[in-house]
């Protein structure tokens, strides 16, 4: 079985945790599934230096005179290499954002494809626009069928849909035209199914078991209670809400430490902690890598991510990986993953549920079992309990295109 999968987003060198669930869960499914080959697109998901921002010339013009690299592949695994045909994008009100040069990128990299593992059988999308537009295409040029994964959230995208909220056609066409749409959560396939899109199905996303594991030795003793936060620090992801929970909670226990790890302006949150006279308990990690994210989960006792909107919630499945209990928002998602062995789920906006469910934490750890924990996350959102179906998936697709 071969796989053509074009991601949205991937990792690059000035953005390298960008699309990093898609690379993972790719790796996961070719050390899992070794008769499977994976061939993944890049032609600038994302990578800074094939952006061109309307607003930039200087650096555009930079961009477009530096040595272009050229056209590569790298072998990860033995069924699983990264494709490479480096290509401009821009936005979409200018001659349609290249996205003809885009589609023959990945027309190039799927040829490249096919020249070192034979025919494709199936292209996996990952987000409606811009992978799944350009799945289209490339399913069209070369008579293959496509599945569409869609993460995004909230979902339509705002700069996808009309006035009414509802998504527009050119948007929508790759939902239509797909074999399968694969929703990541319950929640997200109901919204889905509000704008009109069919032939939906929940596959839930995954973390590496492997990688996202207890410590191997019991976490050292400490008299503070630690809770981990990771995310994009923004008012979307509901850190100011923290903030203002955290001063509610410190109220009552000054025994507690917060780490908070993620990209974004911490600036405004860190002066909101510092007029509440909270930044003695608040540790601002910035953007870490994966190793030290697994550190970070290993030796915290809880995570907490106060969102306003997850269409999953992949933080949260990656804590529970560890064995660690969880506190999320009734924003979406979280909904099908907070459980009562794992954790607690409080309304969104609302730091004073927020801080009472912190407080509940502290005071009742000790009916958290780490290893139920574990066991639970195995059961659900392990690539041993996802990936059986996501292949299952894959393989009637291809048989019903190729009976």
């Amino acid at each position: 079985m071969n796989i053509f999968v074009i991601p949205s987003w991937y990792p690059s060198k000035d953005r390298p945790v960008s699309g990093v669930m898609i690379k993972e869960q790719t790796v996961a499914l070719c050390k899992s599934h070794p008769h499977i080959n994976v061939g993944i697109s890049i032609w600038g998901n994302k990578d800074e230096r094939n952006l061109l921002w309307a607003k930039d010339h200087f650096k555009n013009i930079s961009k477009l005179i530096a040595e272009r690299d050229k056209p590569s592949s790298n072998r990860l695994l033995p069924n699983l290499t990264e494709y490479t045909k480096p290509t401009f994008s821009w936005t979409k009100k200018i001659l349609k954002g290249n996205f003809q040069n885009i589609v023959k990128a990945n027309l190039y990299n799927l040829d490249a494809f096919v020249r070192d593992y034979g025919p494709v059988d199936l292209i996996h999308a990952h987000v409606g626009h811009p992978a799944g537009s350009i799945a289209m295409e490339v399913a069209k040029r070369r008579n293959l069928p496509y599945c569409l994964t869609e993460h995004i959230g909230p979902f339509p995208a705002p700069t996808t849909t009309d006035s009414k909220g509802n998504i527009l056609p050119f948007y929508k066409l790759p939902f239509d035209a797909a074999a399968l749409n694969i929703a990541v959560s319950p929640f997200q396939k109901q919204r889905m199914e509000l704008q009109g899109i069919e032939n939906a199905k929940v596959i839930p996303n995954f973390a590496d078991e492997y990688f996202f594991r207890p410590a191997n030795t019991a976490k050292p003793s400490s008299d503070h209670f630690t809770f981990l936060t990771l995310s994009f620090i923004a008012p979307t992801k509901g850190t100011g809400i923290l903030i203002e929970a955290i001063s509610k909670l410190t109220a009552k226990h000054k025994k507690v430490k917060f780490r908070i790890a993620g990209e974004g302006n911490t600036v405004p949150f860190q002066e909101l902690a510092k007029r509440l006279g909270i930044e003695e308990h608040i540790a601002w990690l910035g953007n870490i890598d994966r190793s030290a994210v697994l550190a970070e989960y290993q030796q915290a006792d809880a995570f907490v991510m106060p969102s306003q909107y997850e269409s999953f919630g992949i933080v949260y499945i990656e804590a529970i990986a560890c064995g660690k209990p969880i506190i999320a928002t009734k924003c979406g998602g979280p909904e099908s993953i907070v459980a009562p062995v794992n954790g607690l789920l409080v309304d969104k906006n609302n730091p004073e549920a927020l801080a009472a469910a912190m407080h509940d934490m502290v005071i009742n750890y000790n009916r958290y079992d780490s290893k139920q924990i574990r066991q639970d996350f195995m059961n659900r959102f392990s690539g041993q309990a996802v990936l059986p179906r996501l292949v299952q998936q894959y393989q009637e697709i291809i048989t019903k295109t190729n009976p």
